[in-house]
């Protein structure tokens, strides 16, 4: 079987380094961005099987960067999980209208927690 493929858009450089470790060590491979605009061409050229994303990011925000991968036939088929410390209830909305699986607030979740997501959404025990 293929190892799956994470992007991770997230512009905390100690967040997206604890992730890229948990999930490598998960047996995942990770690819990372630090804005939206990148991780819109990462996820057109990569495709990978899963993308979390944060919705507060330079150049692009993480709405935006659903709704550029919604138009895409290439990525509208991926599932994308928001991961962010948004805690408002409209911008959840916003984000599930505009494709999102799921919305997770960061504080509310184990790095553990959100690899189990990640587990169940692709299906997959990498390890």
């Amino acid at each position: 079987m293929n190892t799956p493929t994470i992007l991770l858009i997230e512009d905390d450089l100690m967040l997206s380094n604890m992730y890229v470790e948990k999930f490598t060590l998960e047996g995942f491979r990770v690819l990372t961005s630090r804005n939206g605009e990148d991780g819109v061409r990462i996820a057109k050229e990569e495709r990978p099987d899963l993308i979390l994303l944060d919705l507060i990011l330079p150049r692009l925000s993480g709405i935006d960067v659903l709704v550029l991968l919604n138009q895409d036939s290439n990525t509208k088929k991926i599932p994308v999980l928001v991961l962010t410390n948004v805690a408002e209830q409209n911008q959840s909305k916003k984000a599930l209208k505009f494709g999102a699986k799921e919305y997770l607030v960061k504080a509310m979740y184990t790095p553990e927690e959100i690899v189990a997501k990640v587990k169940r959404y692709l299906n997959v025990n990498p390890l």
